[in-house]
């Protein structure tokens, strides 16, 4: 049974997306907060499987709440947001949520990101994913370069674990290196594959072969 925890200030989708989710038969909704803070609380006390998070709260953002939950705890997290911007979904992903859908979305594509993300596979949402790809054709060009080296071994397991959800911090403690290094390492996989972010280069990665179907585009 996946146990989740939903913070979100809209009633109205807490409610609708509650009812969903209790729906399912492998899947409960035990916990439901409309600020941040409240949520927090309420995952230290239920210690759920996943969360889902809308990044506009109004006592704190939800960036922040991804912040506070993965110093404390090792789950999945899902961002429910209305922003589609890059930067955010960045933000996001740089925090540690593994997927990021946005408000739009009927009650069925919410259930599927659900169980992607339970499952270890990110899942972003369609409209993002589709939008990314369009920068695979572009490679980026860096001092008149073109960087279309193969990734090496460390950078194949950075990718694979950005594709995890993992942060760079998280990333460096289980290689046993700085974040710094981490940061280094993540500048190369992104020059090397044509890219300028995670999300990006999460996709491309998939779509080279570098690691499995940890990505649902739909």
């Amino acid at each position: 049974m996946i146990r989740l925890v939903i913070i979100e200030d809209e009633e109205l989708i807490r409610l609708g997306i509650s009812t969903a989710v209790n729906r399912e038969s492998n899947m409960t909704m035990v916990g439901a907060a409309s600020t941040g803070s409240e949520g927090i609380q309420l995952i230290e006390q239920l210690n759920p499987d996943l969360v889902l998070v809308d990044i506009g709260l109004p006592d704190i953002t939800g960036l922040d709440v991804i912040d506070q939950i993965k110093h404390h705890a090792n789950l999945k997290i899902i961002v429910l947001s209305s922003h589609s911007s890059q930067d955010i979904v960045q933000a996001a992903l740089e925090k540690g949520a593994n997927s990021y859908i946005l408000k739009k979305n009927n009650a069925g594509l919410i259930i599927e990101a659900i169980k992607s993300t339970y499952d270890n596979k990110n899942f972003f949402d369609p409209d993002i994913a589709k939008r990314s790809f369009q920068s695979f054709f572009q490679p980026q060009r860096i001092k008149g370069k073109c960087y279309q080296d193969r990734l090496t071994r460390t950078e194949i397991k950075i990718i694979r674990l950005m594709s995890g959800g993992l942060s760079n911090k998280k990333i460096g403690e289980q290689m046993f290196i700085t974040e710094s290094t981490v940061k280094g390492h993540s500048t190369n996989i992104f020059s090397k594959l044509g890219v300028g972010d995670r999300v990006n280069a999460i996709i491309k990665a998939k779509e080279l072969g570098y690691i499995e179907d940890s990505l649902k585009v739909s």
